[in-house]
């Protein structure tokens, strides 16, 4: 019998289409084929993977694979790590690793949580890209929260993920307060400055900044995104990879340092990566005494399921090692003079 063909609307009435069984795998090892990655001009890494999926669309080449590494601590059998909510799953989009569902919750936990919290009160969340639904759904554990606006460019990317990793949006885009529209997020921001509208918090959940996304991490469009903003909000990005990238994240920090008053970048280990992951926090008016407070607030009921942020490792996460200051441009710590 024929599948069903499934459809989700979007707020331009159009359909998203939701794709058919997956394709036999082609590996033809145990271990699948070795997949690689740029990290930086000058640096590569892999994982043995397993295929599951490919497409490509209008913007780019999609794919889902199964990831044995990144399944390791599961006690089952390497021929058992298939499946759409083993953590081993993962999405590559033009030869890039995106997200994992053994690790995809770091960055968005990072990006979201900390932001959300600092203001304390965010109604309205912007996310530019976002299509894998993971930080629509971190901003939704927020009670507060009424509305998430998912601008994402290719509708490709939440078709795919909807059907081989629902786990990663896991019911966010069924969530009545999301609105997922498809098309360029340089129109939306365009659109919603010419109607006048506001948002607590906008999260940059996109593809790295060396490429097309390029002109999305730049000081203009930063402060376009400024005056999207309510008196109280804020943006979280993603900068890359401080070891190796790190003339671009610099560059980025640079941007965001001329566009807003305080600016606060964090760091994480993200194994689907291969490397310490750096991401930065910006604001007018929240500043990095609105941050350390978290480190002793009680994280809310609805944020208990957590499997990274928390209070007691909020100040690792700003807290800059030594090493890295001269890339994210952090000053050491003061001593005070003994008394």
């Amino acid at each position: 019998m024929r599948k069903k063909r499934h459809t989700r609307s979007t707020e331009s009435g159009g359909e998203i289409p939701l794709l058919a069984a997956p394709t036999a795998p082609t590996a033809t090892s145990r271990y699948g084929a070795h997949l690689g990655a740029p990290l930086g001009a000058w640096a590569s890494y892999g994982f043995a993977a397993l295929p599951v999926y490919a497409v490509t669309s209008a913007h780019q080449h999609i794919e889902i694979v199964d990831l044995p590494a990144l399944a390791s601590g599961d006690t089952r059998g390497i021929g058992d790590i298939r499946g759409p909510g083993h953590p081993g799953r993962a999405y590559r989009l033009d030869g890039r690793f995106m997200a994992s569902l053994a690790d995809a919750h770091i960055c968005h936990e990072c990006m979201v949580h900390p932001l959300l919290l600092a203001h304390g009160h965010a109604q309205r969340v912007l996310i530019l890209g976002g299509g894998d639904g993971g930080s629509a759904r971190e901003a939704l554990r927020h009670p507060g929260v009424t509305e998430v606006v998912v601008a994402e460019l290719d509708a490709q990317v939440p078709a795919t993920l909807l059907q081989y990793m629902p786990a990663l949006p896991d019911g966010a885009f069924d969530d009545p307060r999301t609105t997922l529209v498809i098309g360029d997020a340089r129109d939306l921001v365009d659109a919603a400055l010419a109607r006048g509208e506001r948002f607590d918090a906008v999260v940059f959940d996109l593809t790295e900044a060396d490429g097309d996304a390029a002109s999305l991490h730049d000081a203009a469009f930063f402060a376009k995104v400024r005056t999207l903003l309510t008196p109280r909000g804020g943006i979280a990005l993603q900068l890359g990879a401080p070891w190796f990238e790190g003339a671009q994240v610099r560059r980025m920090l640079d941007a965001l340092r001329s566009v807003f008053r305080h600016v606060m970048p964090l760091t994480a280990y993200v194994p689907l990566y291969g490397t310490q992951w750096a991401l930065a926090v910006a604001s007018d008016a929240l500043d990095a005494h609105d941050f350390a407070a978290l480190a002793s607030a009680a994280l809310p009921p609805s944020l208990a399921a957590l499997r990274h942020y928390s209070p007691s490792r909020h100040a690792a996460l700003f807290d800059i090692p030594p090493e890295l200051r001269g890339v994210l441009g952090v000053l050491a710590p003061s001593r005070e003079s003994p008394r």
